[in-house]
Order: C-alpha cells, then sequence, then structure tokens
C-alpha cells in the first residue's frame, strides 16, 4: 500500500497557523520530513506568529496563498509531495465573515463549504499532483457520535463504524445546526471515494478526534477548548461556546498528530481494518469524559493550588433557574480509540498531563496571568 517515509519527498500540511495543523508540522519536521506549511495569509496576524514559530523548526517550508476556498491555490505547495495532511477546516469561532474572507459570512454556510468544496479543491490538486501517495485527513467525533448518543444504550462504546448521520431524519440533519457534523461526515465519504477513483495512485485515511487540547505553540492557536481551560486558570468562566458546565472529552493534540503520522507511514490497507480507513482519537476508555467544573476544574487546582480559579455557570432549568445542581447529565457511552492503539501503535498520556500542560504554555506565552488566592 501507498505507505509514506522520509525518503518519498515532503508532505504538505493544510492550516499550519491553527492548533492541530502547527503541530502536525512540528511532528513532522521532529521525524525528519521535508514539511511544506499551507497558509493562507502569511501578513495576517495569525500567519505572522505561525511563521514565526514554524520557520523556527527544522525541514520546514512555508507555502502561502493556500485558501480553501480558491481552486488551484494548493497547486505549488503539493508539487511532488507524497502525501498531504488536510488539518485545514472553517469552525463555528471562525466563520464571522473576517477570519474566511472569502467566505459568505454566513457560519453554517462557510462550515460546510469549507469542509466540501475546501476538500474537493484539495483533493483536485493531489489529482494533479501525481506524487502524492496517502491523504490523511482530521475528521472529527462529530462524524461519528452527533445526536446518535441519546439513542443508544448505557455502556454504547463508540467504534469507527458508527456515524452520526445514522438514523436522523433529513430535515434535522440537513439542519444549519449540523452543519460541522454534516460537513464531516460527508467530507470522510468524499475523500473515501476520491482515493477509490484515484484506481491505487493513493488512497485516504481519516481521523476523528474529539476536544483536542495540549500545549500551545504560539498565540495564533489560542481558541476554542484551550481557551476555555486557560479562562479558568485565569479565574474567569468559560465564553464558548456557552458560559455552561459541561463535559469535556479531551484528545492531546501530540496523541493525535502522531496517530496521523503513524497512519500515514503505515504500510497496510487501512479501508480493510474493522469499520474502515477511520481511527477514533477519542478518550482511552478510561477519564474520557470530565465534568468541567469539577475534574477539569480539579486537575488544574492540583497542580497550581495557589491560583483562584474560575467556574462556569451552572445549567439553567426551563424557568431560568439554575437546578440545586446546574450540572449536565453524566455521559452514558464510552469513548476509546482501541482501534488506533492496535493498528497504528497510537499512545494516550493521561489527560492530567494535557490540562496542565495547556495551563503552563497559556502562561508562558503571555495568554493568561493567574492571579493569586489571598
Amino acid at each position: 500500500m501507498p505507505a509514506i517515509d522520509q525518503t518519498l519527498g515532503p508532505v504538505a500540511v493544510t492550516g499550519c497557523s491553527g492548533f492541530t495543523g502547527g503541530h502536525m508540522v512540528r511532528e513532522m519536521a521532529l521525524h525528519g520530513y521535508q514539511v511544506r506549511a499551507c497558509i493562507r495569509d502569511a501578513n495576517s496576524w495569525r500567519g505572522q506568529d505561525a511563521v514565526n514559530y514554524l520557520s523556527s523548526l527544522p525541514h520546514v517550508e512555508i507555502r502561502e496563498g493556500c485558501d480553501l476556498f480558491i481552486e488551484g491555490s494548493y497547486d505549488d505547495a503539493f508539487e511532488g509531495c507524497s502525501a498531504v495532511f488536510h488539518v485545514a477546516a472553517v469552525l463555528g469561532n471562525s466563520a464571522d465573515g473576517k477570519s474566511q474572507p472569502l467566505g459568505s459570512g454566513d457560519v453554517s454556510t462557510d462550515i460546510y463549504d469549507g469542509g466540501l468544496k475546501g476538500t474537493q479543491n484539495v483533493i483536485d490538486t493531489i489529482n494533479r499532483a501525481n506524487s502524492v501517495r496517502r491523504l490523511v485527513y482530521t475528521s472529527s467525533m462529530a462524524a461519528v457520535s452527533g445526536r446518535k448518543a441519546a439513542t443508544v444504550d448505557a455502556g454504547y462504546v463508540w467504534t469507527e463504524k458508527d456515524w452520526s448521520s445514522d438514523g436522523v431524519e433529513a430535515q434535522r440533519w440537513l439542519h444549519p445546526a449540523n452543519s460541522y457534523a454534516r460537513s464531516k461526515v460527508e467530507t470522510e465519504q468524499l475523500i473515501n471515494q476520491a482515493g477509490v477513483a484515484s484506481e491505487g495512485r493513493w488512497d485516504a485515511v481519516t481521523m476523528c478526534p474529539a476536544m483536542i487540547c495540549g500545549p500551545i505553540l504560539f498565540k495564533a492557536q489560542v481558541g476554542q477548548w484551550i481557551e476555555q481551560i486557560g479562562r479558568i486558570a485565569n479565574n474567569e468562566s468559560p465564553n464558548w461556546p456557552s458560559p455552561y458546565d459541561m463535559y469535556y472529552n479531551i484528545i492531546d493534540v501530540r496523541d493525535l498528530v502522531k496517530a496521523h503520522r503513524l497512519a500515514g507511514e503505515a504500510d497496510i490497507d487501512h479501508a480493510t481494518t474493522q469499520g474502515g480507513a477511520r481511527y477514533l482519537m477519542h478518550g482511552s476508555g478510561g477519564r474520557s469524559s470530565l465534568l468541567f467544573s469539577e475534574e477539569v476544574r480539579g486537575i488544574i487546582h492540583d497542580f497550581f493550588p495557589s491560583f483562584q480559579l474560575g467556574l462556569p455557570q451552572p445549567i439553567p432549568n426551563r424557568e431560568g433557574v439554575p437546578d440545586s445542581d446546574g450540572k449536565p447529565p453524566k455521559p452514558h457511552v464510552i469513548n476509546d480509540c482501541k482501534k488506533a492503539k492496535e493498528v497504528l501503535g497510537a499512545t494516550i498520556r493521561p489527560v492530567d498531563d494535557t490540562i496542565r500542560a495547556v495551563v503552563e504554555t497559556s502562561i508562558e506565552l503571555g495568554v493568561i496571568e493567574p492571579k493569586l488566592a489571598a
């Protein structure tokens, strides 16, 4: 099968100003690969911050002007590459009409188009390049679980056979609120079909992570779940996607990008493995669902007992008044990345280490300035 190694030419990584993309570049560079780091705008504040860091790594070449919304914008970056790690995505907190200047400005539309149309542009470039052997795509647990979680029995274990579109009525599935999950499901299906259509020239693998957290490499990476952990350590309340308490299902970004690399290097037919050419990266079967107000906050307190810590707001009841505990119901499903560990040799570090790394690097980069308890 079309596995890769360091002797077969450079690899390209999309979305390199983002959290996972930046770590993906670092992972490949530190393992001896020549890496083409694809960035849309190296002159934006995010681009400048990313370029300053990525340029300090060995074997990294910055390729600017790579935009999901522009056909052919990846042509130069992919030419001669042996693999593409497609990490770029339009997320809910970046589809604001500013972060995606060529998007429509509508959140649901840009999330969906950034997945489908953007990935079609990536696929078209791969086919033109005629050198790429494998595409490794960063999907999401949103393509696996979603609303299906409410319909399964207690103790249900998510596997690569699960799709969040299973059993969902068409009208509900097509609702704008499902744009992200729908884009991930359909993008996975798109790249699988394209890989088959290439008739053996290249194949596709998808990775399905949950809430990606871990050390921050440069300030532009701050956002989503890592920002919320930093806010608690900074004596603030979370503000995204809501100020309310919730369960966190954390995967360490370092474990995630390692699994991506291993998927690229694996000399197997991923499509013939259980559940097909996809791998869940969602907890370890142990501490995979952590209540933000208690367990996540408790881990922060254990490592930083002198800090004043913030709290999420309790969830209000239907009358708008907080319940007695204000806590969300505990998830009754089991999250594990058993297949990735068995087939790829993926490793999962303790979630305590992940949360500590978020706080430490947030302090080091000046993102937060924790306050000491009186």
